[in-house]
This record gives structure tokens, sequence and C-alpha cells, in this order.
């Protein structure tokens, strides 16, 4: 894709550990992994020590608003359950020029907020 072809996000993913995080991961990576990709092509880029938080770049073609993201991912296929379930917190960041180079700020904010591991 070229430049003007896709939008550019961050998808940052906290999982609810639940009774047993191992299990649910399990469950759920493969899942949020091949959602993200119908929407476009998916990157992780990094994972919390225990698994818990993730977070992948996604470049989606630009009639894919955050709003879709969101309802993408919390949407079960008809054989498969939904990559997320309600208790999943989900932040989609459109990255744009100059933006990520204070993504340093965003992050130290959510560290704040206690949303990063």
């Amino acid at each position: 894709m070229s430049d003007d072809e896709f939008i550019p996000y961050l998808i940052l993913v906290r999982f609810d550990k639940g009774e047993d995080l191992r299990d649910r991961l399990h469950e759920s990576l493969p899942l949020l992994q091949n959602s993200l990709k119908e929407l476009g092509e998916a990157i992780p880029a990094l994972s919390s020590y225990d698994g818990s938080a993730v977070a992948y770049l996604l470049s989606a073609r630009p009639s894919v608003q955050p709003e879709h993201v969101l309802a993408h991912l919390r949407t079960a296929k008809s054989h498969e359950g939904a990559p997320l379930k309600t208790q999943d917190k989900v932040l989609v960041i459109s990255v744009e020029l100059g933006l990520a180079s204070r993504l340093d700020l965003v992050t130290d904010w959510l560290r704040n907020c206690g949303a990063l591991a």
C-alpha cells in the first residue's frame, strides 16, 4: 500500500486476567491476530511479561475507523468466539505525523493511569 492508501493504528489490548490467564490467552490471541489481519496488515509490537497486555501495529484501509476496529474485535465469528471479551480493555490510536515522535508521552500517561503492565 502507498502512504495515502492506509491508516496506521497502534492497538493496545489489556486482557482481563480472570481465573486462568494462560487458557484465556491460548483462546484469544489467535482470534485477535486473525481478526486484525482481516482489517489490514498487522504486526505484533510488544507483549507484557505475563501476556496480559499486547500491542499491535495495524495498517488498515482508509475506510476503517477506530470504532470499526473495536466492533470487529468484539464480534464473534460463526464458528469461533470473539477475540475480546467485555472485560478486556482496548485502546486504538491513529498514528499521524508528529504523534509518533511524542508516543513516549502517551506511553508514560498510560503507565501513570495503570493501563500498562
